[in-house]
């Protein structure tokens, strides 16, 4: 394909961009050459390149004479706005682990409650799904309660032998807190409770119902392969043409940012990418590469065709013009 220098494109569309395995983790199930993670909804895409220079100066005035660049950096900023569990841990450097009776996941929940009728403490219900839930203690995971009508505090502690204690919309609850209370104090219509439990979850079945993402203090994102999918609209023709960057090695940062918060725009989570430089199979050093390609003229008649009306070709098959 000519390159011809009068040829000018704008680039507007963010880029689908996906991360390529380089070595084989057979303890995580990859090996060199999958693709480990997919970004299709990203906001923004953006490659950075910069450098360091020095100046040979002298003279009257003290100009610069000659000048030298060295230390060239690029770094990739990629901005989603979805996440997955996938991309949390890939960004994180964690590990995802799956519920097994070997080892069980614990999730953590809290529900308020007001006590009916003859200060009985009705099942709590999730706050998201509504659904009536039934907290039970077990070993190592007591019910904690605390009534905010009275400020006491209590626990409900699994016994080693006999029924584990449930809160099953039947009983009060009586709070021991000498530190707090002259004597033991039993709720009372119209106390609100605010319990918190523990629910150990082992899918022995396969049934997936939580998973988890541990974040280790010795463990860091990766290095992959990477490469990034848009396209450039060129002046003449008003169409779009595919237009990719590839990176042989570009290092995961470990900085991540996750902002929770009540107003404004949804939360995005961004990945910060450092370029390595890698050997072509030339045998020359190489950090990224831009890639322009043709594509199958497309059926549609109209002008500024949006990537909806590209069509791709096998290898060979290309038109052989230069756009």
């Amino acid at each position: 394909m000519a390159v011809n220098i009068f040829d000018k494109y704008g680039i507007k569309e963010v880029a689908n961009v996906y991360f390529e395995a380089l070595d084989d983790d057979p303890a995580a199930g990859v090996y060199a050459g999958d693709i480990v993670l997919f970004l299709d909804t990203l906001k923004t895409s953006t490659i950075e390149t910069t450098a360091e220079n020095t100046a040979a100066q002298g003279g009257w005035g003290n100009p610069k004479l000659v000048q030298w660049d060295y230390g060239k950096e690029i770094n990739i900023t990629l901005t989603d706005a979805l996440m997955s569990l996938e991309s949390l841990r890939f960004m994180l450097g964690g590990a995802i682990k799956r519920p097994a009776s070997a080892a069980p996941v614990v999730v953590r929940h809290t529900e308020e409650v007001v006590c009916g009728e003859n200060g009985v403490v009705p099942k709590p219900k999730d706050h998201l799904t509504h659904k009536e839930l039934t907290p039970t203690a077990s070993a190592g995971h007591p019910i904690r309660l605390i009534n905010l009508t009275t400020g006491a505090r209590t626990q409900l502690v699994a016994p080693a032998e006999g029924d584990a204690p449930v809160i099953d919309g039947t009983m009060k609850i009586t709070f021991h807190n000498p530190s707090m209370l002259a004597a033991d104090t039993a709720t009372a219509k119209g106390d609100h409770v605010r319990i918190f439990w523990e629910e150990v979850i082992s899918d022995d079945a396969g049934s997936e119902t939580a998973v988890e993402v541990t974040i280790s203090p010795d463990t860091f994102p990766g290095t992959y392969k990477v490469v990034g999918d848009t396209f450039m609209r060129s002046e003449k023709t008003g169409k779009d043409e595919p237009f990719q960057f590839i990176i042989n090695k570009a290092k995961v940062q470990s900085n991540v940012t996750i902002t929770l918060e009540a107003e404004g725009d949804p939360s995005t989570f961004e990945m910060t990418l450092n370029v390595l430089r890698s050997t072509n199979e030339d045998g020359q050093n190489e950090m990224m590469k831009l890639v322009r390609y043709n594509i199958a003229e497309s059926t549609s008649s109209g002008t500024g065709d949006d990537e909806g009306s590209l069509t791709s070709v096998a290898s060979g098959s290309a038109n052989g013009g230069t756009p």
